[in-house]
């Protein structure tokens, strides 16, 4: 058995390419880690340095042994990039879930904070080797749930496989993700591509090699081919951008919603691009709700139990049947909805009409938990859970834009360089450190086109004097 366990993997070496030395030698590596007992591995690389190539290589060489496999990543979002991933490439026969499914997860209220709690049973014992991508978004908490369901099954060697990458955003509220720690590692830094062959590659490489600059400032520039803007980046004006979201949002976003988003810093300038495009692609007088309408979750959305995550934050869904309807001595919208996987789910929204109550109600609810302890976990389930909080999705925040993939972005470059400025907790540094990380995972969202606005802009033009003000007044 154990024999068995260590068996050399078989190699299959049907690459359309020769791989590169740095390649090569990761792969090598990995291989030689599914020889040992050693549970934890991490290949870390750069957008475009071959990850994808060598992660698919060696799960054919597992398959062709019969291994159990599940390819998990933290969002629902990711795990769909995933398997599409997969089937282009032709394989079939392993599974795909978030890693908290695969752990039995989820969101639970202790006292005033939510809290990953076990609830339900763990399906590692039904994997032999579980690869986890964007390791990058796995924060400290869920990074110890890994770590304790690990060390529980190593006598059966079971192996998980992270992959990510470094240039990215780190977890809300945390430095470096704790996967990045993992001691075992193949770590990529050569694009693959040469220059030129993809401009959209070229530029987010670009964008990378300012992340830890300590003093120069990354101001984008149009990069594409001559006679050729199928691929590449784009300088425009803010009303350009908007004008080509509405046009192309209305024309293809039901069909494939990965067609075009806009990324920004700020919920404020998302929740500006969210309003101005859906009133021209609904019209001024659209009801607040529309069937057929592809919309967001803002935080987790409860179950009427108040313990149950029905949908997680950041998950994108599609109304099927809207209704006026009363919950909880409410008038609420109630809509019927459907997620990109499948499953179907009845959420409850505030109708508009109640607001001013639901705020009045509120307030005395908190005067009332400060005069009684024991009431503060009903005052949070009625400020959190009683309703769901949604929105469109035709612009994101960069954070939440982290683990999808999209046909073309915009990116509001103006918005970008308030990071710059805003945060007195931090260092300049840190401040120009997460403006490069900030623009490089918005481009690194885009597999064709990317729109900018760029330092001519002169709201931009404005941020930069700014910045350089704050500099000579330090």
């Amino acid at each position: 058995m154990i024999q068995a366990l260590l068996e050399q993997p078989q190699k299959l070496t049907q690459f359309p390419f020769t791989l590169k030395p740095q390649q090569q030698q990761a792969l090598d590596k990995l291989r030689t880690f599914l020889t040992t007992t050693e549970s934890f591995f991490l290949l870390c690389g750069y957008a475009g340095t071959g990850k994808s190539t060598i992660v698919f290589q060696i799960i054919k060489e597992l398959l062709s042994q019969s291994k159990r496999i599940a390819l998990t990543a933290p969002t629902n979002k990711a795990v769909g990039i995933l398997r599409k991933m997969a089937a282009d490439r032709g394989i079939f026969g392993v599974d795909f879930m978030t890693i908290h499914q695969l752990l039995g997860l989820g969101l639970v209220r202790k006292e005033q904070e939510k809290a990953l709690s076990q609830t339900s049973s763990s399906s590692l014992h039904l994997y032999d080797i579980i690869f986890l991508d964007e390791c990058s978004m796995v924060g400290s908490e869920l990074w110890k749930w890994i770590e304790r369901n690990f060390e529980r099954t190593f006598f059966n060697h079971r192996k998980l496989i992270l992959m990510g990458d470094p240039a990215q955003l780190n977890p809300v509220g945390e430095k470096k993700s704790p996967a990045f720690s993992v001691a075992n590692k193949a770590v990529l830094t050569q694009v693959v591509r040469q220059a030129g062959e993809s401009p959209v590659l070229d530029f987010i490489t670009e964008c990378r090699s300012f992340v830890n600059s300590k003093t120069d400032i990354f101001l984008p520039h149009s990069l594409y081919k001559k006679g050729d803007k199928s691929n590449g980046a784009f300088k425009v004006k803010s009303e350009t951008l908007l004008q080509y979201a509405v046009t192309t949002i209305d024309l293809e976003f039901s069909q494939n919603p990965d067609r075009f988003r806009i990324l920004c810093w700020t919920n404020k300038r998302v929740k500006y691009y969210n309003q101005l495009i859906r009133k021209q692609v609904y019209g001024q007088a659209a009801p607040r709700f529309v069937p057929g309408e592809r919309l967001i979750t803002k935080k987790p959305v409860m179950a009427p139990d108040g313990k149950t995550v029905i949908l997680p934050t950041s998950t994108e869904f599609t109304i099927k049947e809207t209704e006026i309807n009363q919950h909880c001595g409410y008038r609420v919208w109630l809509l019927k909805i459907v997620t990109d996987g499948g499953f179907l789910r009845q959420i409850f929204v505030l109708h508009e009409s109640e607001n001013k109550r639901y705020q009045a109600e509120l307030k005395e609810k908190l005067k009332s938990a400060k005069r009684n302890g024991f009431l503060w976990r009903k005052y949070y389930w009625f400020k959190d859970d009683l309703f769901a909080e949604i929105d469109n999705c035709f612009a994101l925040t960069i954070h939440n834009s982290q683990g999808s993939t999209f046909d073309e972005v915009g990116i509001d470059g103006s918005d970008l360089l308030g990071r710059l400025l805003i945060g007195k907790d931090l260092s300049r540094q840190q401040k120009l450190k997460e403006y490069h990380r900030l623009y490089y995972v918005g481009a690194s969202r885009c597999r064709d086109r990317i729109l900018f606005v760029g330092p001519n802009d002169s709201h931009s033009n404005n941020q930069i004097l700014k910045y350089n003000r704050h500099l000579l007044q330090r």
